[in-house]
């Protein structure tokens, strides 16, 4: 996660984009006297084949716009109270009488309104702390992240150390701006003139249509910026506002990546794509209702009896949580749950040891923030025991410890932007039906198009998901109920809060998404129980009307009357009860970690961040518990990733090419398109980039960790990524064809002693095979191995010694528990298998679950497999470097992940609630990937095959010990 920068009004919400009970006893007995249903008769499968199928997303549904309420008034008076200006007011208004305008106009105001506001500023968790300790006690638990009395940073060192505290505002002023744009655009939608609603968002282009509604919108932006501007002191980001209004003179309006035409871009698509989904999610509700309540009576009057076995069904019918944590690392979070694990004492140690990171013969930097380990110093002395610390992890590794992987898997680069759409959808990076996301940046060589998602590029992200047809849970359970709390790639959940909004308002009001989240749940849970009573009382009614004599008929009529008004009763209390699946993401064990260090007291003390997420989890649950329907709901949780703190830093762009350009005659083309680790975001325009065809190489940095090159020398063209040979022979554009530089040599001896290795393509790869070549130089001796994969089988050797040593294989991870004698010989003996293969022989090589198996007590965890699949996507750059422990690459701040240490590399993932017996065996070494396909076939009883229908991870329910 990146530093946000705090702008008023209009332009703070903009820059978070841009530069950012129990059922009663009678109830159940009631209910377990109903038939088992199970394998007999499944609701969802009716909801999916019968109800659903039928729904048309049509854009001529009508509503009486007096039942839209924003603010507790009615749509007209609300605008009444914008700061608009006087002819727009007017404008608006009278436009009100047209259901197309003011229906998306409505709902749009309502999620931005209802939904975003009305949350107290309080911080929940604090409050709570303040309940279960002592000021005393909490006096010695305050950090830079809690102190017990709120004091304003005095100096300037302390306002940039806390900048990252502050946020976006969602006030008049900006809901006034957005309803600007939504008028100005209202004529120009052609979506709005369809007979049914676009299934997907069509980001603008650079066609003359979309350039023309671009041009009509863009003086809106400038007005408003060139306002806020005005009323701004003197400063960094009024500096940044004041060169991006420049790009509105007409000498730059037609450069490339004009940045007022970008921000114009972004707000266009936001404004447009967020009307749209809300659109859709309020004509599905509304289709939903009319639907299953037509079905409800029809097949009351047809078949009684199926409409028993359905309302039975929805009693027992089976709920998902799905949620994912930035940066949650299983075994830190095992460490402070035991602490007689080592990997506290391990990471006090390294801590310790830091001087051993420094590299001999380069020049480097420390992190800005001095890390703050005074917790996890007292924990290696002595175990802190206090029921009021991680109360909800205690008790899911005391319940559940065996479906909880020991070691989870991030797919490598370790970077949140990879990781995150692979947990939430179960979707594979590359090929058709995969995330098409290899980094949080890479070169597009068949756009020219240079992405980084820090920044109005966020944007994108649904989009290249879309175009590379991934499947998200949402896409897949449409016939069920869904919310997203705070999740991205949920353009078809039916009730969402949106990602950007969170990260926005979360830096400066605490626990925002989770506050909301909650309060949507607890509404929801409060109409459950409503509905759960009115179910078993329809089944008992029904029941009743079927043993009516044919000849009462005015009692039959009377009943069936009765019947009628309470399915529609049910149905509309049903679409507001609680959704049959959820996806949560919280991002600031994460984001807090990068500024603070990943073991530092803001993320582990009590007053830290893990205690705060435990605060969340365990109200979360609560509420599935009020609800009455916890038994029969499966938890399933992953992190992306984890942390491993940084105590060293350097720039490699500088290292490599500032030295080597000082040795050759030509001058050599860099583009760097990322930001360091704790600096701002950038502004990249989605419809006029900047060509990366004169560039020689194209430079980004991941998180402190990983660090992405793109030459463009391949025989076979620019579009084609070179390989190994190539590199080595690589010349400038500027030099003569005679000219031949070794640029991997270069890099190694420029990087010696700070580099865990990089990676290239020893030959071309695709998802069906690969073969890649990783590097490191410690003084004068030069390690190269060799990583080859055909298909499911892959073959690992060293080019310069008798056995490859750079991923460790035969070392055993610190921050591991010791194997018992048979689990370590049983491992040794599959090692040595895997590293006796022959090239020449394919069927001695190991399987990738053999690999995965023999490296999970090694300190690099599936390393092999991992990095023979970094490039199945081709966008996944030339080279690859990795950073070696405790150093960072172009950072500022002393969290990393995206590197290749156990801490990064490590990500929580499992699996809890009633529906789960206790394991007999141990969930071990797992991908995070996992996670979505494992709830799927919990929710559906379809059977999750790896590599089919876009599946690109394997379900673990067959794993888990299930009734």
């Amino acid at each position: 996660m990146k530093n946000k920068r705090n702008l008023p009004a209009f332009i703070s919400g903009l820059s978070a984009f841009v530069l950012t009970a129990l059922i009663s006893t009678p109830v159940t007995a009631a209910i377990e006297k109903i038939p088992v249903v199970g394998e007999a008769f499944n609701a969802s499968l009716i909801l999916k084949n019968e109800v659903i199928s039928t729904l048309g997303y049509s854009a001529r549904l009508t509503r009486d716009t007096a039942l839209f309420t924003v603010a507790g008034l009615t749509l007209d008076a609300y605008i009444l109270t914008l700061p608009l200006d006087k002819n727009s007011k007017k404008r608006v208004v009278s436009q009100l009488a047209n259901p197309a305008y003011a229906i998306p106009l409505g709902y749009f105001l309502y999620s931005y309104y209802d939904r975003y506001t009305g949350i107290s500023d309080e911080d929940v968790f604090k409050a709570y702390l303040q309940t279960v300790y002592d000021q005393e006690t909490l006096k010695e638990f305050e950090h830079s992240l809690f102190q017990l009395s709120e004091k304003r940073p005095e100096t300037e060192k302390e306002q940039k150390q806390t900048s990252h505290h502050q946020g976006l505002v969602i006030n008049r002023e900006f809901i006034a701006s957005m309803v600007t744009v939504y008028d100005a655009l209202f004529e120009i939608d052609e979506w709005r003139k369809f007979e049914t609603l676009p299934s997907h968002y069509s980001y603008l282009t650079s066609s003359d249509k979309d350039l023309e509604l671009i041009n009509r919108i863009q003086p809106i932006v400038v007005d408003t910026l060139s306002k806020t501007v005005a009323g701004m002191d003197k400063g960094d980001i009024r500096s940044s506002l004041e060169s991006i209004l420049q790009d509105a003179e007409p000498d730059k309006r037609n450069l490339p990546n004009n940045k007022i035409q970008a921000i114009t871009v972004t707000l266009i698509d936001f404004v447009r794509y967020n009307l749209l989904k809300g659109w859709r999610q309020f004509v599905y509700q509304e289709e939903r209702t009319e639907a299953l309540t037509d079905w409800m009576k029809t097949t009351f009057s047809q078949e009684p009896e199926r409409l028993i076995r359905f309302l039975a069904s929805q009693q027992q019918r089976r709920l998902a949580v799905q949620i994912t944590v930035d940066g949650l690392q299983q075994g830190l979070i095992e460490g402070l749950v035991d602490q007689n694990k080592p990997f506290i004492a391990t990471a006090w140690n390294k801590h310790q040891q830091k001087e051993n990171f420094k590299p001999a013969s380069i020049e480097t930097s420390s992190p800005e923030h001095i890390q703050q380990m005074r917790f996890l110093d007292s924990l290696n002395q002595s175990t802190y025991k206090n029921p009021n610390y991680l109360p909800f992890f205690h008790k899911l590794y005391q319940n559940y410890s065996k479906s909880i992987a020991s070691v989870g898997i991030s797919s490598t680069p370790t970077i949140s932007v990879r990781n995150l759409p692979i947990i939430k959808t179960g979707a594979k990076v590359s090929g058709n039906g995969g995330t098409g996301i290899p980094n949080f940046h890479f070169v597009d060589r068949e756009e020219d198009r240079a992405y980084y998602f820090f920044g109005n590029d966020a944007l994108q992200l649904e989009r290249l998901a879309v175009k590379n047809n991934v499947q998200t849970m949402f896409d897949r359970l449409n016939h069920l109920k869904t919310l997203s709390c705070n999740a991205q790639y949920d353009w078809n959940a039916h009730v969402s809060y949106d990602a950007l909004i969170n990260l926005g308002l979360g830096e400066s009001q605490r626990d925002y998404g989770e506050k909301r989240c909650l309060r949507e749940l607890q509404e929801r849970a409060k109409n459950e129980l409503k509905a759960t009573e009115l179910r078993a009382e329809l089944i008992t009614d029904i029941k009743a009307y079927q043993d009516t004599f044919f000849l009462r008929i005015f009692s039959l009529m009377t009943r069936k009357s009765l019947i009628r008004q309470k399915l529609e009763e049910l149905v509309e209390l049903d679409i507001q009860s609680m959704p049959d699946y959820v996806l949560i993401y919280n991002p600031w064990p994460d984001h807090f970690a990068h500024f603070t260090g990943p073991f530092s007291d803001e993320v582990i003390m009590p007053t830290g961040e893990l205690n705060r997420l435990d605060y969340w989890l365990g109200q979360l649950e609560a509420t599935y518990k009020d609800a009455g329907i916890y038994d029969q709901t499966l938890w399933g949780m992953a992190g992306d990733h984890g942390l491993s703190p940084v105590y060293y830093t350097l720039n490699p762009e500088k290292i490599i090419f500032e030295s080597l350009q000082e040795e050759l005659p030509y001058p050599i083309s860099i583009r760097k398109i990322s930001s360091d680790e704790g600096e701002g975001p950038k502004i990249s325009n989605a419809i006029s980039p900047l060509s990366n065809k004169a560039t020689d190489v194209v430079v980004a940095s991941t998180a402190g960790g990983n660090y992405m090159l793109d030459f463009f020398n391949s025989a076979q063209g620019w579009t084609t990524q070179p390989v190994y040979q190539e590199l080595t022979q690589w010349r400038p554009l500027s030099a003569p064809d005679t000219f031949e530089l070794d640029m991997i040599e270069a890099m190694a001896d420029s990087l010696a002693g700070t580099l865990d290795y990089l990676v290239v393509r020893e030959s071309e790869c695709s998802p069906a095979a690969c073969s890649v070549r990783l590097i490191n130089k410690r003084g004068d001796q030069r390690q190269d191995e060799l990583i080859i994969r055909k298909e499911d089988r892959t073959f690992y050797q060293s080019l310069t010694t008798d056995e490859p040593s750079l991923l460790q294989l035969t070392e055993f991870n610190l921050y591991l528990p010791r194997p018992d004698h048979k689990t370590k010989m049983r491992n040794t003996a599959l090692i040595s298998k895997c590293l006796a293969a022959k090239e020449t022989d394919t069927d001695s090589w190991c399987t990738e679950d053999e690999w995965r198996q023999a490296t999970q007590f090694s300190p690099k965890p599936d390393a092999i497999n991992q990095l023979a699949h970094i490039y199945d996507e081709d966008r996944a750059g030339t080279i690859n470097l990795f950073p070696a422990e405790g150093i960072g690459y172009n950072t500022v701040v002393p969290g990393r992940h995206a590197g290749e240490s156990y801490p990064e590399k490590d990500a929580f993932i499992g699996f809890w609630g009633a529906p789960l017996n206790e394991n007999k065996r141990q969930l071990t070494i797992e991908q995070n990937g996992s996670l979505a396909p494992t709830l799927y076939q919990y929710l559906t009883g379809e059977q999750v095959l790896q590599g089919e229908n876009g599946w690109g991870y394997p379900s673990l329910l067959d794993k888990l010990s299930t009734h």
